[in-house]
């Protein structure tokens, strides 16, 4: 039982130490009012609004640049964030679900008429980890 119990153990840490970090530098924040939301999302149908996030932060917005840090295992991933200008705690949205708050996607992806598809935002992260910029418009 024991060795059985030492083999889990081991297995679990082997798994935890494959985690690598996946940067994520938000730009062009502009004023420091509201909050900075990020979420990273694994492959998904529905991207962004009927996917649940893998992990997400907030953080006061301040102007200029902001990093957010998260710790993933190596593969495909997409990033979307928005700037809650109000702190209602959602993406403010007017006429025909256009959003009215500052907003980003990886790879910069801005969308014309629909939301994006995870395709349209994905990147690999690699065992050496990953930077990615937003900028927020």
């Amino acid at each position: 039982m024991l060795v059985f119990l030492l083999t889990v153990a081991r297995m679990f840490l082997d798994n935890a130490s494959q985690d690598t970090t996946l940067t994520v530098d938000v730009q062009n924040i502009g004023r420091s009012e509201g909050t900075v939301f990020v979420a990273v999302y694994r492959p998904c149908d529905g991207f962004p609004i009927k996917c649940k996030p893998l992990d997400g932060q907030s953080k006061p917005a301040q102007s200029g640049t902001m990093r957010f840090t998260f710790s993933v295992a190596p593969g495909t991933y997409a990033v979307a964030l928005y700037r809650d200008v109000n702190r209602n705690g959602k993406m403010d949205k007017g006429l025909f679900g256009i959003p009215k708050e500052p907003y980003g996607f990886s790879n910069n992806f801005r969308p014309k008429l629909t939301a994006p598809k995870f395709s349209d935002c994905q990147f690999e992260v690699k065992s050496e980890g990953k930077r990615v910029e937003i900028r927020v418009e």
